[in-house]
């Protein structure tokens, strides 16, 4: 299989074995991987919150519309964006710390921060929450089928049900509902747009 084979082959699975498990170990792993992902300013605006308990997802079945993947999933991944990431101070501080950059390069950089942010304020808004996690929502859903699972991105459900059922901080800003498992049945098919619809090139 070529890596392009790969990432062509991604579906959204919604029939999964209820009897197949996922590790605590697997679970960071593959959130280690997705973390990877892209973000504004490397803020890393994500908070990811595991559900590995049947009954616990049964409840969440409930609140998403009866659909039976939430509950027969081996877990469900719920991913909220952090608006308190969104910190010039702690990603530089963290720079530094992972020889990102250097002692000499820090005003500098942190100037450039502040001025970009001044021309997109939007980027560490509800809009920017969403485009950054977004990009590390795709990650996610390919690295967890290099694990050998496969999941379903879902925002049918009810969020603000969850985040109180589940006492979730009412700061965090829901994106994502993200069951995976091992498939019992192949996901839909792919139709797409062909690109001659949605790509001019300008030459």
């Amino acid at each position: 299989m070529t890596q392009l084979d790969f990432l062509d082959g991604r579906k959204s699975v919604r029939t999964f074995d209820p009897t197949a498990q996922i590790s605590n170990q697997e679970i960071m792993d593959i959130l280690s991987h997705a973390a990877n992902a892209p973000s504004g300013n490397n803020f890393q605006p994500w908070k990811v919150f595991v559900v590995k308990n049947k009954e616990k997802q049964e409840i969440l079945k409930d609140i998403s519309f009866k659909q039976q993947q939430i509950a027969d999933a081996s877990a469900v991944f719920l991913i909220f964006g952090d608006k308190s990431n969104y910190d010039i101070q702690k990603i530089m501080k963290f720079n530094l710390e992972n020889h990102i950059i250097s002692e000499n390069q820090l005003t500098e950089k942190t100037s450039r921060v502040h001025t970009y942010l001044k021309l997109h304020p939007e980027d560490i808004s509800n809009e920017g929450l969403r485009f950054d996690n977004g990009l590390f929502a795709m990650n996610l859903m390919h690295t967890i089928r290099a694990f050998g699972y496969e999941s379903n991105p879902m925002r049918g459900t009810d969020f603000q049900k969850i985040m109180e059922f589940l006492n979730i901080p009412q700061n965090l800003e829901p994106i994502l509902m993200l069951p995976l498992g091992k498939p019992l049945k192949a996901g839909y098919p792919h139709r797409r747009y062909p690109t001659n619809d949605f790509v001019e090139i300008i030459e």
